[in-house]
């Protein structure tokens, strides 16, 4: 089939990075000369123990062939690689996973397949987060998407340290200062990661937690939620330390003891199970303090389909299962990770490390979508320099709002935009 010269380039660079092709399964059906469809997929996920197994299960259950390569694991690589497959049209690739910040560019540069009629149809939305879907899935009344894996932004508590300080948990802010207070030099209460292109991450939860509008800077809401996270700056309940800090360095510190209580995805399970600190005495998931409204932000990865691919077909019968209570329920058991799916996050038969606190926590918490746009990375980079800036004194809580406001109008309040029913 013929490539584009951009996508043929584009190809000889992943290469390197195929991690296999799935025959295993299939060895004996193509050995008796049946012809079966083939699909690649370019995934996140494919050089993680157990994803090979989740592929041959798949193969073998809808009688496709799967090829699967690997993205590359730095962000920005990764953004750009697909990126130019998908704008390129290159049609090497059938099927790619991507995250919020690339559907959220991707949905309106015409390089997807609408998936509402034959994937994501309604039925099939109501078992994901309403809002989730509207704001990052959605375009135009269309949906270019299937979530398949979700991480929820949980609280976390070291609870040894909670002990020495004669706490049994953290309610409020009060808790807050009297951990702080009694916590050695060089410990810290509270614990984020503040890296610029990260902070929005605590910026949108905690607006939240305040009923304000991340796109509203004059709202008093707004105001109050990033003025108390400079409070905690102010009263030693957190450093500026972490300002260099991405989710990486900070799941470090918090293991090491560093930080009394922090939010983090809940990705971070398995991450501190393996590190042998995940338990009711050591680290583990605890309640939202009563800061105000229980809400927690979410994010996914997800699957779409290039607009350019060859093999639609099997590339549809691929993620009609993926969006299946089945298909959804064997990535996640297989995979050990949060499925998208509410309905399978509630499944009995799903028996993973932290499922139960998960369950207890989305039953009284209101799941929201992360504030995206075309150009996400561009506007998390500049809100978050501007967020550092006030945090060090650097500028006033009048110019990080009228700043802010402007980034907004820029980012956020631009063509596409205009015609979407589904964005602001």
């Amino acid at each position: 089939m013929k490539k584009c010269v951009a996508g043929f380039l584009v190809l000889m660079i992943l290469i390197g990075s195929v991690r296999f092709r799935s025959e295993t399964i299939l060895t004996d059906a193509f050995e008796k000369g049946k012809n079966f469809d083939e699909v690649t997929i370019l995934h996140v996920d494919a050089g993680k123990q157990g994803f090979a197994e989740f592929v041959a299960q798949a193969e073998e259950m809808l009688e496709i062939h799967i090829h699967v390569v690997e993205c590359p694991d730095n962000a920005d690589n990764r953004q750009a690689m697909i990126s130019t497959i998908l704008s390129s049209g290159d049609d090497s690739v059938d099927i790619i996973t991507v995250n919020d910040e690339m559907i959220s560019e991707f949905k309106y540069k015409d390089c997807l397949v609408p998936l509402e009629k034959e994937v994501m149809t309604e039925s099939v939305q109501e078992a994901y987060p309403k809002e989730y879907l509207e704001n990052i899935c959605m375009a135009n009344g269309s949906i270019y998407s299937v979530p398949y894996l979700m991480d929820i932004l949980l609280f976390w508590v070291n609870q040894e340290l909670l002990r020495q300080a004669g706490l049994d948990e953290i309610t409020d802010y009060n808790d807050l200062l009297k951990l702080s207070r009694n916590l050695p030099e060089g410990k810290y209460a509270y614990g984020d990661a503040w890296e610029k292109t990260y902070i929005y991450n605590a910026v949108s939860e905690f607006i939240g937690f305040w009923g304000g509008d991340y796109k509203n800077w004059s709202d008093e809401h707004t105001r109050e939620a990033v003025s108390f996270l400079k409070q905690l700056v102010e009263q030693g309940v957190t450093s500026t330390e972490q300002m260099v800090d991405y989710h990486e360095q900070m799941e470090e510190k918090f293991i090491e003891g560093r930080y009394a209580s922090l939010f983090m995805y809940s990705g971070a399970i398995s991450i501190f199970s393996e590190a042998g600190v995940y338990g009711e005495d050591r680290i583990h998931i605890a309640d939202i303090p009563s800061f105000g409204e229980q809400t927690t932000n979410i994010a996914t990865w997800q699957y779409v389909l290039n607009n350019a691919s060859p093999n639609k077909e099997a590339a549809l019968k691929f993620l009609k299962y993926a969006a299946s209570p089945q298909g959804s329920l064997n990535y996640a058991k297989i995979m050990k990770s949060m499925p998208a799916r509410l309905d399978v996050v509630e499944d009995e038969k799903l028996d993973i490390e932290g499922i139960n606190e998960v369950r207890q926590y989305l039953r009284k918490t209101r799941l929201c979508a992360r504030p995206m746009c075309v150009d996400s990375m561009a506007a998390i980079s500049v809100l978050g320099t501007l967020f550092q800036e006030y945090i060090l004194g650097e500028i006033g809580e009048e110019t990080l709002c009228t700043e802010a406001q402007k980034a907004i109008q820029q980012y956020y309040t631009s063509e596409p935009y205009a015609n979407d029913e589904n964005h602001g």
